[in-house]
Formats: structure tokens, C-alpha cells, sequence
């Protein structure tokens, strides 16, 4: 019988992270699921890792290297749930996560795909804060034209639309799941729940950080940001926040967190909020 849910992971040597991420997905409050853990090819410790783990709702595939976007691509192609819900290697889903995102999307069949709020554990920046994003469809793909409107560990989405051939595009560089949410917000709604349902890592080592440069990471934000504004039929005048995103790694992070909260992304230090929703 498949499962209601299948949370997938694609990992690449992430031998300090991969278990704390695997059983944040199996210690969910939601028992109907798949934890699904794409192995792209790691050469540390993480095959060990999750060869023991014991549990019958955790499929491990490993895989030769193929890179991050081949590889989200053929883990939602495989995974048998209704539902599917991304994890990076290095985050954590608090226990409420997929049972909320599930009923959510079992109540609002017009949308197509529902992220959260996170806990972001920010080492660039410095920040352990608790970010709300916009959480209605309008507001949303307006903020697109701004910076990703979402955490992509806390999205989950429906699996009808990867067999209706809406899928993470393998040749895609990097901001692979923007490009995708880009794609999927022009067949369906989209939303935020505003509790913090992920704990996120951002870290200097992680292979993202250290194969693509700030400068590059955002002239690729600014360009996907301008596809946004044209597929979402957003005022030309938006234009003007790709153009600024050219200038942002300039800017001093102090008043790049202002900044971020005047244009719609809600910060707070979460050792001063309750604890996330979901979690101990």
C-alpha cells in the first residue's frame, strides 16, 4: 500500500548530519510515510551511516555521483507517496511537520504545493533566528520577484505534479528548486504555514557554499527572480529587485536583515520566541 507522505533526502557526504536528518523524518508525528535517501555517490561515512539505520519506512537508494538536481529529480520520481516532502541532508523536520503539511494539502486541493516557517541556524551571517515567509499564493509570488519565498526544507508538494512532467530539471546549476517552484506556481496555488516546522543550516562547508560564489549565487537569483515576474504576470516595476540583488552581497548584514524585514521575510531570534511548533 503506499504511503500518504514520502520525505526524500538527497545527500553528498554529509556524514556529520545525515542521521539527525533521517530521524527527524522517522520520529514524525505522521506514521503513514516513506523516508526516501538518495545516496549521490558520497565517499565519506554516509553509506555506513544509513546502511544502519534500521526501519522498515527508510528506502536508501545508492547511487553513483550524478550531481544534486539529477538526483532530487529521480528521488521524487520514485517515491511512492501522495505527497512528497524535500529534507536537505544537513536539516531537521520537527515531529509536526509532515502530518500538518499533509492535512493542509488533503483540505486545499487547489494548492499544489505548502512550505513553513523555519528555525535558521545561519553560520555566514551569524543569525539563529526564526524567518516567517509570506504565506498566501499572492503574496508569495510577489516576493519571487524579491528573493525565494520559501525554505526548500519545508516544502512539500504533490506528487501528481511530477507525472504530469513537473519535475526538478537536471540540467538546472544550482537554485535548482527555485527554478522548479517557479514552474510548479504556474499550475497551481501555493502557501506558507506560518509555524517553524525545519530547523535549517546554513554553513560555509556545505557543497553549496563552496562550489558557487556569492556573486555567482546571486546573479543566478537575479535572473531566476526576473523569470518570476514574467511567468507570474508581476508589474514591470518589480523589476527593480533583481536589479538591486547585484548590489546585496555588499551590503552589510546588518542592514541586510532590515532590509529583508521591510520586503516581506519576518525575522526574530528564536532563543526569545517558544519553542517551534512541532518540536521537544
Amino acid at each position: 500500500m503506499k504511503p500518504l507522505v514520502t520525505a526524500f533526502i538527497t545527500v553528498y557526504n554529509e556524514e556529520t548530519w545525515i542521521e539527525p536528518a533521517v530521524r527527524s523524518l522517522l520520529d514524525q508525528s505522521l506514521r503513514d510515510i516513506e523516508v526516501l535517501v538518495l545516496d549521490d555517490g558520497s565517499t565519506d561515512l554516509t553509506r555506513q551511516i544509513l546502511d544502519a539505520i534500521a526501519d522498515p519506512r527508510l528506502r536508501v537508494i545508492h547511487a553513483p555521483r550524478q550531481g544534486r538536481a539529477a538526483s532530487l529529480a529521480r528521488a521524487t520520481t520514485i517515491a511512492r507517496g501522495k505527497y512528497l516532502a524535500n529534507l536537505d541532508a544537513d536539516d531537521e523536520a520537527f515531529p509536526a511537520r509532515l502530518e500538518m503539511q499533509a492535512r493542509f494539502l488533503e483540505n486545499m486541493p487547489e494548492y499544489g504545493w505548502i512550505g513553513s516557517a523555519e528555525q535558521r541556524e545561519d553560520t555566514q551571517r551569524g543569525d539563529n533566528v526564526v524567518r516567517v515567509y509570506p504565506e498566501t499564493d499572492k503574496a508569495i509570488r510577489r516576493q519571487a520577484a524579491k528573493c525565494i519565498p520559501y525554505c526548500h526544507s519545508a516544502v512539500m508538494f504533490r506528487r501528481n505534479l511530477v507525472e504530469q512532467g513537473i519535475n526538478y530539471d537536471p540540467s538546472q546549476p544550482f537554485l535548482i528548486d527555485f527554478e522548479f517552484f517557479i514552474r510548479v506556481a504556474k499550475h497551481c496555488k501555493v502557501a506558507n504555514l506560518p509555524e517553524a516546522l525545519v530547523k535549517r543550516r546554513v554553513r560555509n562547508e556545505s557543497y553549496f557554499q563552496r562550489s558557487f560564489s556569492t556573486q555567482s549565487q546571486n546573479r543566478r537569483l537575479a535572473y531566476l527572480s526576473s523569470c518570476a515576474i514574467r511567468e507570474f504576470g508581476l508589474s514591470p516595476l518589480h523589476y527593480v529587485f533583481p536589479a538591486s540583488r547585484l548590489a546585496y552581497p555588499w551590503i552589510p548584514n546588518t542592514l541586510k536583515r532590515q532590509l529583508r524585514a521591510r520586503n516581506g521575510l519576518a525575522e526574530t531570534d528564536y532563543r526569545r520566541e517558544q519553542t517551534p511548533c512541532g518540536s521537544a
